[in-house]
């Protein structure tokens, strides 16, 4: 026979294991793709970060080839970093001497970034960024 306590450890119990099952559930992810050029010149090499803005999840990373790239993140609206180095002739040098890679996308496109994208289900989700040097 149980008593009131032992029917309450059991509702505990069970609304605990709901809970729990619910959290760890991943969310849906949808691809995402385009292209990102430079003074009209593609990126050859470099990363690009879908940033949720609900502070929920972390931001999902992809590389940028030859131009082009493709990742997948979650439904909503999102804030862009665009973000590519390259040793420049006469760059900076490291302390043992060696060239370090220099950013050469202005900050506007990344720690300040101001673009965005609204990824959603129904859509293809191609985002093409033409940004400017100067």
């Amino acid at each position: 026979m149980l008593t009131l306590c032992g029917r309450s450890e059991i509702l505990v119990a069970a609304l605990a294991t709901l809970l729990i099952a619910g959290c760890s559930r991943e969310p849906q992810v949808y691809p995402v793709s385009g292209s990102v050029s430079l003074d009209g010149q593609p990126v050859a090499d470099g990363d690009i970060m879908f940033v949720s803005l609900d502070g929920v999840r972390g931001p999902d990373p992809g590389k940028i080839k030859d131009g082009n790239y493709a990742l997948k993140t979650t439904e909503g609206k999102k804030r862009v970093e665009i973000s590519a180095s390259k040793i420049r002739p006469g760059g900076a040098r490291g302390g043992g001497g060696e060239p370090v890679p220099e950013e050469y996308i202005p900050t506007r496109y990344n720690m300040e970034s101001k673009l965005s994208a609204d990824v959603q289900p129904s859509n293809k989700n191609r985002f093409d960024f033409s940004l400017e040097g100067k």
